[in-house]
């Protein structure tokens, strides 16, 4: 059985091909301005803190 948000129409006859489900979703227009300006937000190090958390936990897991 389809599932149905209409009466009418089904998930499966929505045609998707040529639309950016990321940008009508979360408002993201993937140029590659946009894209540089979020990777740009993104932490590539971890603080020190969460660094030496990590550590303990691995020498802990060890033993």
């Amino acid at each position: 059985m389809g599932l149905n948000f209409t009466p009418f129409l089904s998930y499966r006859e929505i045609k998707t091909d040529k639309i950016d489900l990321f940008e009508d979703a979360f408002g993201i227009n993937a140029q590659f301005s946009d894209v540089i300006g979020l990777l740009n937000m993104v932490k590539p190090v971890p603080g020190k803190r969460l660094t030496h958390r990590l550590i303990r936990n691995i020498k802990k897991s060890a033993f």
